[in-house]
């Protein structure tokens, strides 16, 4: 079982310390845990989940979440604050969940479980060939596009094009959706939506078939429902 790395981030020890407790008694979860304050905190590091206290005396939680967003685009934030009233203005941040302080002893072990489905999730992968003919892991969250070509599925990443033997239809759902006749798009590398193109992350356009334009609006909103 896969350890996640995750950062709590709060200027109250007493508060680092109840967080570190709860999830080192976790059930069939574990993370390897960082306490940190707003002065310590090592943005230079990388972590698979970041748990941010929002008021803090040198850099408050929504400062942070958006140094950590300009370093790591898709972090996963969770904001920690004794203010609910705060949560709408926490959406704006991308933040994955808002935890009240208050509310710990209640929805922190779900909170956590969601915490660990996404990042199983975001670390799915697959086998296919690069350019060169070798076979090389390829994780979902990296992949901007498919497109079918016979009997074969490319991979677009900003690196390079992987492909191997498979078909579309095993990655339709989740991120994946469909914008043309064997073509699908990776929700999270969309751009922007024009009339009958999509912009992708790598600044490419594909084309949104008429035929699945509806269909493909709808789900890419369901897509953004379920990211707030």
């Amino acid at each position: 079982m896969k350890n996640y790395k995750i950062v709590v981030c709060d200027d109250s020890k007493d508060m680092r310390d109840m967080i570190y407790n709860k999830l080192k008694i976790l059930d069939n979860i574990n993370f390897d845990v960082v306490l940190a304050d707003d002065r310590t905190i090592d943005l230079s590091q990388e972590y698979d989940a970041y748990l941010l206290d929002i008021e803090m005396p040198h850099t408050d939680g929504f400062a942070l979440a958006t140094k950590i967003h300009s370093l790591y685009k898709n972090a996963l934030l969770l904001f920690l604050t004794s203010h609910t009233e705060l949560s709408m203005v926490g959406y704006e941040y991308q933040v994955f969940r808002f935890i009240g302080k208050n509310d710990l002893d209640t929805v922190f072990e779900t909170y956590m479980k969601d915490v660990k489905e996404e990042l199983d999730r975001r670390n799915r992968y697959l086998i296919a060939k690069d350019e060169e003919g070798n076979e090389m892991v390829v994780y979902l969250r990296e992949i901007i596009c498919i497109y079918s070509e016979g009997n074969y599925l490319n991979y677009v990443t900003s690196k390079q094009i992987y492909r191997n033997r498979e078909k579309l239809k095993n990655f339709k759902g989740d991120d994946f959706i469909q914008a043309s006749n064997g073509m699908l798009v990776n929700f999270c590398h969309i751009n922007k939506i024009e009339k009958s193109h999509i912009l992708l992350s790598n600044q490419n356009k594909v084309k949104l078939g008429r035929t699945y334009k509806k269909d493909f609006l709808t789900k890419v909103m369901q897509c953004r429902i379920a990211s707030i």
